[in-house]
């Protein structure tokens, strides 16, 4: 008898009068269109049965990654340390869901739904699918770091220091886990303490090597080196920087809870590794300017080609996630990702983006490639990310695959081309031939790339799937027959240039278009064109609440004449 009886109603969450209206809009005049759109924005989100996007522009609006809530953190000029727990209500869900012809069912809540058939003890109720792959990932990092190569010059001492601090980090990831679950009453503060020291002396060995390797460089930077570099860094040590980056930071089970302070610190790291890998960048310049007097310009040229490569594809990752784009921070997050599970296998498969170097001899990206990775899925940085995933994003990145294979693809057309003038001078393997032939071909890729992109943005919705599905089949056949005859010809395993991108990313691609259920009709039907319209209305920015609204200027306009008898 206490409940509103409108509250079985389906009302449409459209309608100013309905019963969730916040009434924040005044009566006594018309409200501005600023307004209006801060009114409209929930009735808006619950629509499109989703929650509202907090806005971007003020810091420490995300909503809450467990409750929905929405921090309420002003900053820290007041000299708080920004440990305020204050929250508004968390955002709600639709009043009424039909589940009607929706090829689905209603979900139970979140404790009580299990896991192919299997459910977590009592006590583990706390661990958080996430926390639990951080920390799955850290110790398969952490694992194979022993496994591949540390450092390239075989330093007896490097390696000593190494294998140590990945026992001590593995020790510690043990540990905080076994006095997290055993004790009945675990004490989290010192949990918390253990493991911020036990993955330090990872994380300093790892950036020892790097330092190392920099200083006695220096010295030998123009020289021939017929003997390699003094020191190199291998494989492993950009593996021991990722597992110690991402065990270090507690997890929410240990009570954790990143606040504005630590947020803003993530951000900043990030940008730390944006800046020195621009200074590597500069110093890799300088060297190769220099080897042109000393080692030759055909040794230079490929170095150069290298670097470029390398240094778009950590411009990319790293303007993603400083730009803040929700879109490009998720696909590059997997890009890397991607990467990262290739480099555990280097030592095996051979890829060429992971092959042991150093600063004597060209551009090391991998381990500021990799760092970047570890800091941008924290739970810090992700906190900092107001993130939104519908099915209509499948298509989102599926344009952002077909344009990184694009931008990729224009980067090693100039690779072949360098690679081809290189080798008139030096004998490489394959010879000018390959490497013209292998232009021509990322020139297609390019083109293919570009073709699906233009499809998926402007064509009608059926056809635009169909061409984006035929772009990616292209991009797939065609990769993976460049990638077997290069690795025949070349005898080496296929890497940024050699139609590995094009193999991945159309794979990936074909899967985003086709597998992901589309979005259905109000009769639960899948409709292909309500989901290509959304998402192209997405992809343009935010829909207003008026702009539903029918012109109606016109027909006010116009003269009307009384009709006669």
């Amino acid at each position: 008898m206490d409940r509103d009886p409108r509250s079985e109603e389906d009302q449409d969450a459209d309608w100013i009068f309905a019963i969730d209206d916040p009434h924040s809009l005044p009566t006594d005049r018309l409200p501005g269109r600023e307004e209006f759109d801060r009114y409209a924005q929930p009735l808006l989100a619950r629509r499109g049965q989703g929650p509202a996007l907090p806005d971007q522009d003020r810091p420490g609006t995300e909503p809450d990654a467990v409750t929905g809530a929405i921090p309420a953190v002003e900053g820290e000029e007041d000299g708080s340390d920004g440990t305020d727990d204050d929250t508004v209500a968390p955002l709600a869900r639709p009043r009424v869901v039909s589940y009607a012809r929706s090829g689905t069912t209603p979900n139970a809540e979140d404790d009580e739904i299990p896991i192919a058939g299997f459910q977590l003890p009592e006590r583990f109720k706390d661990l958080g699918l996430f926390d639990a792959l951080r920390d799955v990932l850290a110790l398969i990092c952490l694992t194979s770091a022993l496994t591949t190569t540390f450092t390239v010059a075989d330093n007896p001492v490097l390696d000593l220091l190494g294998r140590i601090s990945i026992g001590v980090a593995l020790a510690a990831l043990v540990a905080v886990h076994a006095l997290r679950w055993i004790p009945a009453a675990p004490p989290l503060r010192a949990i918390r303490t253990l493991r911020v020291a036990g993955m330090a002396p990872a994380l300093a060995m790892a950036l020892l090597v790097l330092g190392a390797d920099l200083v006695l460089s220096l010295p030998v930077l123009f020289a021939p080196l017929p003997d390699g570099p003094p020191v190199g860094v291998g494989v492993g040590v950009s593996l021991l920087l990722l597992g110690a980056i991402l065990g270090i930071e507690p997890r929410a089970h240990e009570g954790y809870l990143p606040q504005e302070r630590a947020r803003r610190a993530a951000r900043r790291l990030l940008l730390g590794v944006g800046i020195a890998a621009a200074a590597a960048l500069l110093l890799a310049l300088v060297m190769i300017i220099g080897r042109l007097f000393t080692t030759g310009w055909a040794f230079s040229l490929m170095t150069f080609a290298n670097t470029l490569i390398s240094a778009l594809l950590l411009a990319v990752v790293l303007a993603s996630a400083l730009r803040r784009e929700r879109s490009w921070y998720v696909f590059s997050t997997a890009v890397v990702a991607a990467l990262a599970i290739a480099a555990l296998a280097d030592n095996t498969l051979g890829l060429q983006f992971a092959a042991p170097i150093s600063v004597a001899r060209g551009f090391v990206y991998l381990p500021f490639l990799l760092a970047a990775l570890g800091l941008m899925i924290s739970r810090s940085f992700v906190r900092s990310m107001p993130l939104s995933f519908r099915r209509t994003d499948w298509l989102v990145y599926s344009v952002r695959a077909l344009e990184l294979s694009a931008l990729m693809h224009s980067a090693a057309v100039l690779w072949h081309l360098m690679g081809a003038l290189a080798a008139t001078s030096v004998p490489r393997p394959g010879g000018p031939v390959l490497h013209l032939v292998d232009a021509a071909v990322c020139a297609c890729f390019v083109l293919v790339s570009v073709f699906g992109r233009t499809a998926l943005l402007s064509r009608p919705a059926v056809s635009a799937r169909a061409s984006g599905v035929v772009a990616s089949l292209v991009l797939v056949v065609v990769g993976f027959l460049d990638v077997i005859v290069s690795s025949i010809a070349t005898a080496s395993g296929a890497g940024l240039v050699t139609g590995g991108v094009a193999l991945v990313l159309g794979i990936a691609t074909a899967l985003m278009l086709t597998v992901p259920a589309p979005v259905r009709d109000e009769f639960g039907a899948p409709d292909i064109t309500r989901m290509f319209a959304d998402f192209r209305a997405r992809d343009n920015g935010r829909v207003s609440l008026l702009d539903l609204v029918p012109d109606v200027s016109g027909a006010t306009a116009e003269r009307k004449i009384f009709p006669g008898r």
